[in-house]
């Protein structure tokens, strides 16, 4: 084995004589931006030898001071070989972060924090190697030291006397929203991902603790969002998948909101064969901090003894449905599909936009058409021929075919394995452009339908009140939260 070895050693080593000796350009920049350079030796497991390894590591390193933390940039040489380089972190081994790789020079470049200059760093190599002769496949993990030079450190200077940490200012239990900014690693830049993160987050703080709550824009090519907590990455908690619309809801906890919290981004571009790893800062604004407002309580005169009191009552406190006055709402009228289209807009908070004249019936003077455009462009209003007929009482069909177009545009794993064992004796009636929908939105509650001579009966034809619908809705927002 130690022939082997050295057999290897030698191959690695006539392999990197013959290699230019110009360093990268990420090398370059790191040099330049490096407070100092810190000489190394790379030693032996178990003995104060210099480990063969050691020609495989460029020394001088580049060390910066960066957050207060001694961060070390190191060259690793031949790095096709390199399958990784872990450095001991307190019990445990953790990957040093890649900064940059040059394949045509077959350098990498990493980094890692280095606690103590003076005391030797263990670290595990994992090196495979295959197609020199005489060797077969190499394929071992080599525990290693690295031994840094710390009289060419600057001198540390002398501490001031320490004084108690003034506490973070907790934020009182409750939910708010919160801006921040996505910064480049290094400098006070927005990032390139900024556009990929959308801001505000949401926070949410209950007993001093507190989450914060984004959404990734590109569910699809993010595959990785981990952020810094007590010296490590941890995965953030995935709250909510958006297949469709390439969305990803994501948590983590936020310690101190004043400071600056490091992020990494794994994103993967199959198509153009792009695997790279980004490391971000997120720095919140606590001035921005707001509050989520509390609900009104909102109520009719007229909708006491209806069953639709309380759904009404919520989504008025949320001002998506309004009374027919300040005090009345009218629950046994119908609805017509303008209204109803009106409430699918704002429970979904769809942008309104300059208007398009996308239905031949509706005009711009007219109160409600950004709103059905609005949702015309969400895919949840298709009209018939060009038209919307906007003032025709709405049916239950035409209602739920909305409702479950809404929910697929929100999530559309929502309406994925649902149960539509769910039989109408007049599931016959229902218009085929809607018959999936009224089976889904039965296997997802939303309806129930209603029991006429002993048999339960969707009544697909019929028109809705405006009591019908308000429950409908609410119950597709609860389907959707």
């Amino acid at each position: 084995m130690k022939k082997n070895l050295m057999v290897l050693f030698s191959a690695i080593l006539l392999i990197f004589t013959a290699m230019p000796a110009f360093p990268a350009a990420a090398e370059v920049a790191a040099a330049q931006e490096a407070s100092y350079e810190l000489p190394l030796k790379v030693l032996h497991e178990n003995k104060d030898e210099v480990s063969v390894a050691g020609r495989y590591v460029k020394t001088p390193a580049q060390v910066k001071v960066e957050g207060g933390k001694t961060i070390v940039y190191m060259t690793l040489l031949d790095s096709q070989y390199w399958q990784s380089l872990k450095i001991q972190n307190g019990d445990k081994f953790v990957d040093v972060e890649i900064v940059s790789e040059n394949k045509e020079e077959q350098t990498r470049l990493v980094k890692f924090e280095l606690k103590d200059v003076k005391q030797i760093l263990n670290a595990k190599a994992h090196i495979i190697v295959t197609g020199i002769p005489g060797l077969g496949e190499y394929d071992q993990t080599h525990d290693i030291r690295f031994q840094f030079d710390a009289s060419k450190a600057p001198a540390e200077k002398e501490e001031a006397p320490e004084t108690p940490e003034t506490p973070a200012a907790s934020v009182k239990d409750g939910d708010y929203t919160i801006g921040f900014k996505v910064l480049h690693e290094k400098e006070d830049k927005e990032s390139s991902m900024t556009r990929y993160i959308e801001a505000p987050a949401a926070l949410s703080v209950k007993d001093g603790k507190q989450i914060a709550t984004v959404t990734l824009t590109n569910n699809e090519q993010i595959t990785e969002f981990q952020v810094e907590q007590d010296g490590g990455f941890v995965d953030a908690t995935v709250v909510s998948v958006d297949e469709e619309a390439n969305r990803r809801t994501v948590s983590f906890e936020v310690a101190d909101l004043s400071k600056i919290i490091d992020a990494k981004v794994a994103v993967s571009v199959p198509a153009m064969n792009h695997n790279a790893n980004y490391t971000i800062r997120l720095a919140f604004d606590k001035g921005s901090l707001k509050p989520v407002a509390e609900e009104v309580k909102v109520t009719f005169k007229d909708i006491n003894n209806t069953f639709a009191k309380p759904y009404i009552e919520a989504l008025a406190a949320k001002q998506i449905v309004k009374g027919k006055t300040a005090d009345t709402f009218a629950p046994n009228d119908n609805m017509t599909r303008a209204e109803f289209a009106r409430i699918i807009s704002r429970a979904l908070n769809l942008e309104k936009k300059e208007y398009q004249g996308t239905f031949t019936d509706l005009t711009k003077g007219t109160s409600y058409v950004y709103e059905v455009e609005a949702a015309n462009r969400a895919g949840i209003i298709l009209g018939d021929a060009g038209k919307f007929n906007p003032n025709a009482q709405i049916t239950r069909q035409e209602m739920v075919a909305m409702i479950v177009r809404s929910i697929e545009y929100k999530n559309a794993s929502l309406v994925k394995n649902v149960d539509t064992s769910v039989k109408f004796a007049d599931a016959g009636s229902v218009s085929n452009y809607a018959k999936e929908a009224v089976q889904l939105a039965a296997g997802l509650g939303i309806v129930d339908g209603n029991v006429v001579n002993g048999q339960k009966v969707f009544e697909p034809k019929a028109t809705a009140t405006r009591a019908h619908a308000v429950k409908m809705l609410y119950y597709m927002l609860e389907t959707i939260k």
